[in-house]
C-alpha cells in the first residue's frame, strides 16, 4: 500500500464499501459515497465501484478531492455524481457522509417514486423517505434537486440522518459520520422491508 493521507478513514470507508455490496444496500447499477474528512477535503469514491470492483476497494482506492471536485489524491476517475455528495458536504457542517445506494427492499419504493414510511423505532423522529421529482440521472440539475431537498429540511439534517429518494434511481442518506450515514441506509432498508411484506402478515 503507497502513502496516503487519511488512512484510517479510508480503511473504514472499505469496510463500509464491502458491508454495502455484501448486505444489498447497493448493486452493480452503482452507489458512491463520500466523507468529508476536514474543511475543503472529501474522501470520495470512484466511478464504476460498484459494477467493476463489486465494492471491493482497497483504501488508496478512494479520491481526495476538495469542493471544486479538483482531484487531489488518487489515480481513479471521478463519478458523475460527485456533485451531489460535494454540495451536502460542503453546505452542512453536522453532516459528514453521505451514500447513495440501490438497497433491494427500497427499490420497489424508488421505481414506483413511493416514499418510504417511518415504520420502526430506528426512524422515529426523521420523517418517511420523500421523493424528489424525477430527474435525470448524472446530470447537475439532480445534485441541485438533492441538494434542495435537504436544504427545505435543514433543521432536521444537521439533527439527524435522513434519505430521499430519486426516482427510476436510487436513494440518497446523510449522517454526521460514515457510521452514522451507514446506519441510517440499513435502517430505511428496514422500513422499506416491513411495508413491503407487512400485510402479509
Amino acid at each position: 500500500m503507497g502513502t496516503v493521507s487519511y488512512i484510517e478513514t479510508r480503511k473504514e470507508m472499505a469496510l463500509t464499501a464491502r458491508l454495502i455490496w455484501e448486505r444489498r444496500l447497493t448493486n452493480a447499477a452503482g452507489g458512491n459515497f463520500a466523507v468529508r474528512v476536514e474543511e475543503n477535503r472529501i474522501l470520495i469514491s470512484p466511478s464504476m465501484m460498484s459494477e467493476e470492483k463489486h465494492c471491493m476497494m482497497d483504501p488508496e482506492d478512494f479520491l481526495l478531492i476538495d469542493y471544486e471536485q479538483n482531484l487531489l489524491e488518487g489515480a481513479g476517475r471521478l463519478s458523475r455524481e460527485s456533485l451531489m455528495h460535494v454540495l451536502i458536504l460542503k453546505n452542512f457542517t453536522q453532516i459528514g457522509c453521505t451514500i447513495h445506494a440501490h438497497p433491494f427492499y427500497c427499490m420497489p419504493f424508488v421505481v414506483q417514486a413511493k416514499p418510504i414510511p417511518n415504520l420502526s423505532e430506528a426512524t422515529m423522529g426523521r420523517g418517511s423517505v420523500g421523493c424528489i421529482e424525477y430527474t435525470k440521472a448524472y446530470t447537475e440539475e439532480l445534485s441541485q434537486n438533492i441538494y434542495r431537498y435537504f436544504e427545505e429540511r435543514r433543521e432536521l439534517a444537521e439533527k439527524k440522518p435522513i434519505g430521499v429518494i430519486m426516482p427510476m434511481h436510487g436513494v440518497v442518506v446523510s449522517g454526521g459520520d460514515i457510521y452514522k450515514a451507514y446506519s441510517m441506509l440499513e435502517r430505511i432498508e428496514c422500513d422499506a422491508y416491513c411495508a413491503t411484506v407487512g400485510n402479509q402478515i
